[in-house]
């Protein structure tokens, strides 16, 4: 069957329920440390594979025959695809608060700077979530385009540039606010670990 012919809204649905499930298996293994790299990759490919026939079938659902520019369809794309990976990424790192809260050995400020311990959910977090920002930019920019509506000129052109660098700026900036969040999260429960190696000098 034909990907032009998935316009049912029950589809989007069970893909949604689909990635759901993954996403709460790799959330609850996460938490466990129970889990392995080999089984991170597979849950994210999943998620990933999962999320671009979510896009498709939900831009197909959204898509408008009528319209001279489909922006209604790239909404959908956009929603489907970069939505599915960046709630995902929240999930997880609903459960990666959680781990830390109850480990937070984990993560430790020696001699102010931040050790953090390998964690293959942590890896997922960052994944789902970067690629999620940088996709949603792109889809921006693409439905930018159609809203311009073939207008010529740099100022036009340049338009769907825009939410394509910001998803960029968005996605570097990512892992240093989700570190802020978690560092505050054990603060304000007294559970943060600064650490100081340094000796005293002897007077």
């Amino acid at each position: 069957m034909a990907i032009e012919t998935w316009d049912s809204p029950y589809i989007v649905i069970w893909l949604c329920l689909g990635i759901l499930v993954i996403v709460l298996t790799f959330g609850t293994r996460g938490y466990s440390d129970k889990l392995n790299g080999l089984e991170a990759a597979f849950y994210s490919v999943v998620i990933g594979g999962l999320a671009i026939l979510n896009g498709a079938v939900l831009g197909q659902v959204m898509y408008d025959k009528t319209a001279k520019y489909d922006v209604l369809g790239a909404l959908g794309n956009t929603l489907g695809l970069s939505g599915s990976l960046l709630v995902s990424g929240f999930i997880l790192l609903i459960f990666y608060r959680c781990r830390i809260v109850k480990n937070p050995d984990e993560i430790v400020i020696r001699e102010k700077e931040l050790e953090i311990s390998g964690s293959y959910l942590l890896s997922g977090i960052t994944a789902l979530s970067s690629l999620g920002l940088l996709l949603l930019g792109i889809g921006i920019g693409h439905i930018v385009y159609g809203l311009k509506a073939g207008r010529a000129g740099f100022f036009y052109g340049s338009l769907p540039l825009i939410p394509f660098i910001l998803g960029i700026i968005l996605m570097t900036k990512y892992s240093k606010w989700m570190f802020k969040y978690i560092i505050w999260v054990l603060r304000r429960k007294g559970l943060l670990q600064v650490v100081n190696d340094k000796e005293e000098e002897p007077k």
